[in-house]
């Protein structure tokens, strides 16, 4: 009987002592998964305010067109205006911003990296010159993935690494003039070329073509637009279709682009993004487009 109850006691102390451990590890282990959440969420609380400082850092920026005298740095005093008509344009004035533009990308040395030895008209030109002579795969990109793929690669094939890294580091750091200058180029190349015949479709209008309708209607062009801000972005595929325009007018749209499906959601686009300076000429633009087309 002794030894039973000894036994009994053994193994109760023994459960006591199990039960006790259990008890206070499982109180360990809820105080540090509590202590550890109570961490994460208060690196995650500091890790949202810091992300709701940078994004309105950005906001402001975005939302902040370049001021007056940063565009008479970069076009000279006859600096792109707002109130400017886009179907008035002044060859002789948009030609001497062109040239007010190259020479302040010059002025600021992005030229003078190993192995590029030119001017910013001379890159501009070269690299127009190169991209005319060989277009991307405007038809057939889906037949096959070696097609596909040389699409997506098109710039960096054509154009170099070297080439392509110096114009990518031109559009990064000169963000906000990128507006105005492309405004500026667009109607230098489609309007104020030199070799223009009286009455005539520009000469550079079937590489412009090339590059809108890529860029409109292919995977590789539309994969390379995700990769850059969406001001970029937008602006692309509003000069893009401003070119296809063009072609339908001059009856040399020759892969039968549709312009139709991009104007209502480029217009939404353009409606909702920050820090345009020609907004409203934009959309004055589409809007019309949309009652030629539809």
């Amino acid at each position: 009987m002794d030894k039973t109850i000894r036994t009994l006691l053994i193994v109760f102390a023994v459960v006591g002592v199990g039960l006790l451990g259990y008890y206070w590890i499982n109180q360990w282990h809820t105080g540090a998964v509590q202590q550890a959440i109570d961490k994460e969420q208060s690196e995650c609380l500091s890790l949202i305010v810091q992300l709701e400082e940078r994004m309105e850092k950005l906001a402001r920026e975005v939302d902040t067109p370049p001021e007056t005298d940063e565009l008479t740095a970069v076009f000279g005093a006859d600096e792109p205006s707002e109130a400017a008509h886009p179907e008035i344009v002044d060859c002789k004035r948009v030609t001497a911003q062109v040239a007010a533009f190259f020479h302040y990308l010059d002025s600021k040395g992005y030229m003078n990296l190993p192995g590029i030895d030119i001017r910013a008209e001379e890159l501009f030109e070269e690299s127009f010159e190169k991209l005319a002579a060989k277009p991307p795969t405007n038809v057939g990109e889906m037949n096959n993935l070696y097609g596909l793929l040389r699409n997506v690669t098109h710039f960096y094939r054509v154009l170099g690494k070297d080439r392509l890294t110096l114009i990518k580091g031109i559009l990064d750091s000169e963000a906000a003039a990128m507006e105005p200058a492309m405004a500026v180029l667009f109607s230098w190349l489609t309007v104020c070329d030199d070799n223009r015949a009286a009455g005539g479709e520009p000469p550079k209008l079937d590489a412009l073509y090339q590059y809108g309708a890529y860029f409109l209607n292919t995977l590789g062009g539309r994969s390379y637009l995700l990769r850059r801000d969406s001001k970029i972005r937008m602006l692309t595929n509003y000069y893009s279709l401003l070119i296809v325009d063009m072609a339908n007018d001059a009856q040399r749209n020759a892969h039968g682009i549709d312009i139709r499906p991009h104007l209502d959601y480029l217009f939404y686009d353009i409606n909702n993004q920050k820090g345009l300076l020609y907004r409203e000429r934009y959309l004055t633009r589409l809007a019309a487009l949309r009652d030629k087309y539809l």
